[in-house]
């Protein structure tokens, strides 16, 4: 199955000269609308940048089946991380590489272009294919906003693909870990630091003497914990009255997340405790978990796939969270497929081609076989 790889850098290229910063989407977003309805897709927006602060909403694009067949998903998001603007993408022999004052953009407009191909080689070839149902969505990288408020009543697919992972191409992600934040206030008395240190309770002491108490880091092989951000106190003469924190757990099973944010609450709760200080503790699911099993249609073909192409599948667990988690959580399997980027949310950032161009054909190997 033969893709146009000059065509492929070519629209790569371009979408990664459009800046396109979480929020910040609406350009990139009007310029896919048009080349996608050039393709024959009926496209529309939904109104997640309303609910996300955003400047654009998820894109959904319908291309109709030519063949029976279920609805099948394409996606990937249009955001990118900074610093992203103006960026500059260089061609080398065998990777696309930005000037180095910014990312790359690879994640995840190398998904974008991947599907762009797809969907060129289906029409050009006439190759007979099911529904499918683009989704391109928006504020991914701050908390895969986008794939929480996307309409889902615009979409008939049960399952699909999502490209974005940099992990090896053979390395499909199937499993990753549901999470909770965690937003702490530690509540003190102030007072002089010098003249009555006595009379005051310092909040720095409460959140220091539960933090060393708390389990955290790899916490068994598959729950982990961080305790991310403090900020409290501005003199050094003052008891500090007030800290807050905020942390999360991660777990691929839902009782340990709930036992690991359990502990976590008990271990604020007892510091506080012994000095009467005052706390606040706020914990909110920002994603759920992704469990998809080996013997799931779309990973079973993906095998296949990769099997003429002379690679062994390998599903695996993701640490952290993708649109995957969220569209599982609305009954969407999508595994995630790899695209070629490397060293993602970094000036390192690069794309790797020959991931890149066989991302595609692995993808259009499954659709043939729907």
């Amino acid at each position: 199955m033969k893709i146009n790889k000059k065509r492929m850098i070519k629209n790569f290229m371009e979408l990664v000269k459009i800046d396109s910063l979480s929020g910040k989407e609406k350009d990139v977003s009007l310029y896919l609308k048009n080349i996608l309805r050039k393709m024959g897709a009926k496209v529309s927006f939904d109104n997640a940048g309303k609910k996300t602060g955003g400047n654009t909403g998820n894109l959904i694009a319908k291309f109709k089946g030519t063949r029976a067949g279920k609805s099948f998903i394409l996606s990937a998001h249009m955001d990118t991380v900074g610093p992203g603007e103006n960026i500059r993408p260089i061609l080398k022999s065998d990777r696309i590489i930005s000037d180095g004052t910014t990312i790359l953009g690879a994640d995840c407009k190398s998904g974008i272009a991947i599907i762009l191909e797809i969907i060129q080689i289906l029409k050009e070839n006439k190759l007979p294919h099911p529904p499918i149902e683009v989704v391109l969505t928006v504020s991914e990288e701050i908390g895969l906003l986008g794939a929480k408020f996307l309409d889902y009543s615009k979409l008939k697919a049960k399952y699909g693909i999502i490209f974005d992972s940099e992990r090896a191409l053979n390395q499909v992600t199937a499993n990753a870990p549901a999470a909770n934040i965690m937003d702490i206030e530690i509540h003190g008395i102030a007072a002089h630091a010098g003249a009555s240190p006595g009379a005051g309770i310092s909040a720095i002491r409460v959140a220091a003497d539960a933090i060393s108490n708390m389990k955290l880091g790899k916490i068994d092989f598959e729950t982990t914990a961080n305790i991310g951000m403090i900020n409290g106190g501005n003199a050094t003469n003052v008891i500090t009255p007030l800290v807050k924190m905020t942390g999360e757990a991660r777990s691929h099973k839902i009782s340990k997340l709930e036992r690991q944010t359990k502990h976590m609450l008990m271990t604020i709760e007892k510091a506080a405790k012994k000095t009467k200080a005052k706390f606040k503790f706020h914990a909110r699911r920002e994603f759920y978990n992704l469990n998809i099993n080996s013997s799931d249609t779309v990973l079973k073909l993906i095998d296949k796939a990769m099997n003429e192409m002379g690679m062994k599948m390998r599903p695996i667990s993701s640490g952290g969270g993708t649109d995957a988690n969220i569209f599982y959580k609305h009954k969407i399997k999508t595994p995630i497929l790899p695209t070629g980027m490397k060293e993602v949310h970094s000036l390192k950032e690069y794309l790797l081609l020959k991931e890149f161009f066989n991302s595609a054909i692995v993808a259009l190997k499954v659709i043939s076989k729907l």
